[in-house]
C-alpha cells in the first residue's frame, strides 16, 4: 500500500474511466488523497462524469510516472456529503478551492473508491504486483 500511495501521489495526474452509454468513456482527472483506505477524487454535479458515476458507479483510474510505471485501481464509488472530508479536498489544491469556494457548495461532489484492486506494473518483465484492500 505504501508503495502504491507514494506511486499516486507523486503523480497525481491520470486518466478516469467510466461507462457512458455501456461504453468505455477516459478524461483525464486527479487524484485527491488517501484516508482510512480510501481513495479520494472530485468532480461537480453538472458534469456528465457525474452522471456516468450515479448511473454505474464503477470506475478505474491510472497513472504512469516519467519512469513507464503505470498504476490502475479499479473499484466501486460512493460519494459522501462529509463536509469535514469535503474541507480536507478543498485545501489539497488551489483550484479546487477556487472553483467551488466552500464544501457546502451544492455542486461539489466528493467521491471515494471501495473494494479496489490495484496493479503497480513496468516494463522489468517481472509480474506486475497486484493489491485487493
Amino acid at each position: 500500500m505504501e508503495e502504491l500511495l507514494k506511486l499516486l501521489k507523486e503523480n497525481p495526474n491520470g486518466v478516469l474511466a467510466t461507462v457512458d452509454n455501456g461504453k468505455p468513456r477516459v478524461r483525464p482527472f486527479g487524484f485527491i488523497l488517501e484516508e482510512e483506505g480510501r481513495f479520494y477524487f472530485c468532480t461537480n454535479s453538472l458534469k456528465e462524469v457525474y452522471k456516468q458515476l450515479i448511473k454505474v458507479p464503477y470506475i478505474e483510474y491510472a497513472v504512469t510516472t516519467k519512469d513507464m510505471v503505470t498504476v490502475r485501481i479499479s473499484g466501486e464509488i460512493e460519494f459522501s456529503d462529509d463536509i469535514a472530508t469535503k474541507e480536507k479536498v478543498l485545501n489539497i489544491y488551489e483550484p479546487v478551492k477556487l472553483g467551488y469556494k466552500s464544501a457546502d457548495n451544492p455542486i461539489f461532489k466528493v467521491f471515494y473508491m471501495e473494494h479496489e484492486t490495484a496493479t503497480i506494473s513496468d516494463f522489468s518483465r517481472k509480474q506486475p504486483k497486484k493489491i485487493e484492500f
